[in-house]
């Protein structure tokens, strides 16, 4: 039986009109890792982005699954990582952008197609894993780096141990969080970006003690992105970790063309 010729061209993939995107700390377990792709696997809508902070890593190597490409820091032990379906590589290109550290790294994503339903061609997402020292003083993260200014769509995800009145409104803070942590939420403020954190969310459940829930894998969107935001929830199950799985869903915003006025 005779086949169609290939065509000299083929055809660019369709640019999904739903995108979501995963988020969640493995506490470097290969048990959570799995349990964790295993819920993504059975939800709703697959993501086309799994972002990870503290992945698990053995000898210089993070796992592999099926149908996904990982980008990560080229350092020994990376403390944050990135899983893109290959179906999404289809339709965009990934490029990955390190700052020579081993806890953030920045996918630039871009399409010939503009994304979203919007007039822009790419956006960018930062994924980070940012730790403070016992007296808040020191945060390995600047405000500077974790939410810089850009003329380009931005969502910026991960575990960065900041506190604040925005995410946690009846958690008392001690003037040394206050002084050290709201920088980055003024930072945020002054360009522009939004919290999507409902209040009160908890993303860390102590697994032992008597330690109370915290609000620390936060997730924020510069004006540009926010339009495109359609959900931030924390329904997948346990993975066994202290972290909550996060799933961040981007839509193309309503358009509504402007009527012509007449001559």
């Amino acid at each position: 039986m005779n086949k169609h010729p290939a065509s000299g061209r083929k055809a660019p993939a369709p640019i999904p009109k739903l995108l979501s995107i995963g988020q969640h700390n493995c506490l470097g377990s290969w048990d959570v890792f799995l349990s964790l792709f295993k819920s993504l696997q059975e939800a709703a809508t697959y993501p086309s982005l799994v972002l990870l902070q503290e992945p698990p890593v053995g000898k210089a190597h993070l796992p592999f699954f099926n149908h996904f490409k990982t980008f990560f820091p080229p350092v020994r032990k990376p403390r944050v990582a990135a899983y893109v379906h290959m179906s999404f590589l289809s339709s965009y290109s990934v490029l990955p952008r390190f700052k020579g550290v081993d806890n953030v790294l920045a996918l630039d994503v871009s399409s010939q197609e503009p994304l979203c339903g919007t007039n822009f061609h790419s956006f960018r997402l930062i994924n980070a894993y940012s730790t403070n020292t016992r007296d808040h003083r020191v945060h390995s993260l600047s405000p500077e780096t974790l939410i810089p200014a850009l003329d380009v769509p931005l969502l910026v995800v991960g575990d960065l141990n900041i506190h604040n009145l925005l995410s946690d409104p009846l958690r008392t803070f001690s003037p040394r969080e206050i002084g050290s942590l709201t920088a980055y939420f003024e930072k945020a403020a002054e360009a522009g970006f939004a919290l999507l954190n409902p209040p009160r969310e908890y993303t860390r459940f102590p697994l032992v003690g008597k330690a109370r829930p915290l609000v620390i894998d936060l997730s924020f969107a510069n004006p540009l992105l926010l339009p495109m935001v359609k959900g931030w929830d924390v329904s997948l199950p346990s993975t066994g970790s202290d972290h909550v799985p996060i799933t961040i869903s981007l839509t193309p915003p309503t358009w509504t063309p402007v009527p012509r006025r007449p001559q």
